[in-house]
């Protein structure tokens, strides 16, 4: 009996040996597919830095010159930067609406983008020599439209001292601390698109155009001049510029084209006027749907791997378990004690995984050194590595322990001359 159970166990040592590096692979792949999905998550549900609840776009056009109301340039008594202002001027006096913005390149979930040089006055200039940044040109009220707040997370409200200048700048804290080492920027100086030097008159939290992409350090020369709108609005055209609006209640399609209504005439200044709105949620799932879907189409397949996965393990393992029934009765009809078995089995599954850990290390450590897992979204830490990697071996030893604990506590029932019969 000694000797058919020596021979047994010989045999499991090369069925250990394929099992052993079966798991060495399982354990690569299943670690890539979980540090994938955990940086997918964090990106998704980090915060977006601003709120887009109750928000509007007002689309604006400029009358075609055989439309009724056209007024011809030569009988214009006001400029097109004007006529812009007294429309959002218009458009605040209504009791619905909380907060108007005027901005240009500013609106998330657009394709709208300019990146700017910025340089700090009296900050860190070696650090951010060469670097350029996300701009958002804006009037003041941005800020509560979007309710963007400062760095720490209050009210967004300007030094006292800038706010009568023509363009003040907010900064993220990224920038801030790229510049100054401190998010405490507020009246310190940068040199902006090389040409002139602002004022910084607050610091806000890091702003994100869309829930699939990683915050950008960036840059909000607020303005507060006519002469400056007009400087901008000549370069990029009324159709560069976008007017926001935040409504005290939220409001449906239907409740807006009522608004609208009630707003009538004063909707149209000169040959400017605002001919349909979208609210920005819709603005948002347009702009989500496709990396939506690709996100999907993602994370099923790697949820199916991951299911393939599990059942493959705990397949593996209690197939094992069941083909050393033979050997169990010999240890059963030798004296072993039940609850010692299981132990034992189990014991020896959790050994096989352990003895992965090397290899498995190896691999992993071989790839965030050639920056393979995505580390511009999320920075790989030692925490994202302790998670992910912490949480395949957890997930692995629970399939292990599944396909070893059912058939084994199944088997330790059977009497030991009935456990004998399948040796």
């Amino acid at each position: 009996m000694i000797r058919h159970l020596l021979t047994i166990i010989r045999t499991q040592r090369a069925m250990n040996g394929w099992i052993y590096a079966e798991l060495v692979v399982v354990i690569c792949a299943v670690w890539w597919m979980t540090d994938k999905i955990w940086v997918d998550l964090r990106t998704f549900y980090s915060p977006m830095g601003l709120d887009i609840r109750n928000t509007w776009v007002f689309n604006m056009d400029k009358l075609h010159p055989q439309a009724d109301g056209y007024v011809p340039g030569e009988l214009a008594l006001s400029t097109e930067t004007e006529d812009l202002f007294r429309l959002k001027a218009q458009i605040e006096q209504h009791h619905a609406i909380e907060a108007v913005s005027v901005s240009i390149y500013a609106c998330p979930y657009t394709n709208s983008e300019v990146i700017t040089p910025a340089t700090p006055v009296d900050g860190d200039t070696i650090v951010s020599k060469g670097k350029s940044f996300r701009t958002y040109y804006v009037s003041p009220e941005y800020f509560d439209v979007f309710r963007i707040r400062d760095s720490n997370s209050e009210h967004l409200t300007f030094n006292p001292s800038n706010v009568s200048k023509p363009i003040t700048a907010v900064i993220t804290a990224d920038v801030s601390e790229m510049f100054f080492h401190t998010t405490e920027a507020a009246g310190r100086r940068l040199n902006f698109n090389g040409n002139e030097d602002l004022d910084i008159g607050a610091v806000c939290n890091p702003v994100r155009d869309n829930e699939y992409k990683k915050n950008e350090p960036a840059l909000f020369p607020v303005i507060q001049s006519a002469e400056f709108w007009n400087m901008f609005i000549n370069q990029v055209g009324i159709g560069g510029v976008t007017v926001c609006v935040r409504t005290k209640q939220a409001m449906s399609q239907d409740e807006m084209n009522i608004f609208l209504r009630e707003m009538g005439d004063r909707l149209t200044v000169n040959n400017l006027y605002v001919y349909s709105v979208t609210p920005f949620s819709s603005l948002r799932a347009d702009k989500l749907k496709k990396p939506g879907d690709d996100m999907r189409k993602q994370l099923s397949l790697t949820v199916f791997l991951l299911i393939n996965v599990f059942f493959g393990v705990i397949g593996t393992f209690w197939i094992r378990t069941q083909y050393r029934r033979g050997e169990i009765g010999i240890r059963m009809a030798l004296g072993a004690n039940r609850s010692t078995l299981k132990k034992y089995l189990h014991g020896e599954g959790l050994c096989l995984l352990f003895l992965t850990l090397p290899f498995t290390l190896l691999f992993a450590l071989n790839m965030i050194y050639m920056d393979i897992p995505d580390s511009y979204r999320l920075p790989y830490t030692v925490s994202r590595f302790a998670i992910t990697f912490g949480g395949t071996y957890l997930l692995m030893t629970l399939m292990i322990m599944s396909g070893i604990g059912f058939p084994t506590r199944k088997i330790s029932r059977i009497a030991p001359a009935e456990a004998l019969q399948y040796e």
